[in-house]
């Protein structure tokens, strides 16, 4: 299931993988005065042995304009192969000036801790809408969401006006050799997994 995880502020560029030492992805050319846009995730139950199951995030959608511009727009396909690896475990989206290991002065480390923090304490309390925020530049409301993430394959979509605009972004993780048992009351929308 999709829901709503909060806001995301933007600046100039957007990445699925902010903090990455190796390599990066930035989406440019966001629509012009957007300073804040819905963050929607989709997550699913993981386990690990006996361990009890775990929200693990596959999906994030980040729309940057209204319904009907996101739908006559037309989607690239993805990175082309390219795929950034998780941060310990996480996807951090932001904008690359709010990017912890970008702001000047700041511990990446120590966040990177803090939403480690609140992610584990919300895998024991069996929480689906589990995630972190980290304020990264208080006097501009920069942020990082931070999404578990354990999947080993991740792409990015981007929606795009003929002019070059992005509009909406997607992204995913997913495995191949997921065995995940999909009844059909899942395939249709209904959470019919979890602890």
């Amino acid at each position: 299931m999709v829901r709503l995880r909060g806001k995301l502020t933007l600046a100039e560029n957007v990445t699925w993988f902010g903090m990455t030492t190796v390599g990066g992805w930035y989406h440019g050319e966001l629509p012009a005065g957007l300073r804040t846009a819905p963050v929607y995730a989709g997550s699913y139950w993981r386990r690990e042995g006996d361990a009890p199951p775990v929200a693990r995030v596959s999906m994030v959608v980040l729309p940057l304009a209204d319904p009907a511009t996101v739908a006559a727009a037309e989607w690239s396909d993805g990175y082309g192969g390219y795929e950034p690896a998780p941060v310990d475990g996480y996807g951090v989206l932001c904008s690359g000036a709010f990017d912890p290991a970008s702001v000047v002065g700041r511990d990446a480390g120590a966040d990177l801790r803090e939403a480690g923090r609140v992610i584990a304490a919300g895998d024991a309390e069996g929480r689906r809408d589990n995630w972190a925020e980290i304020v990264t530049v208080a006097d501009r409301g920069g942020n990082a969401l931070f999404f578990p993430v354990e999947a080993e394959e991740r792409d990015g979509y981007e929606a795009l006006l003929p002019d070059g605009t992005v509009v909406c972004l997607a992204f995913i993780a997913y495995d191949f050799t997921d065995q995940r048992r999909v009844t059909p009351l899942a395939r249709r929308g209904r959470d019919t997994t979890g602890p």
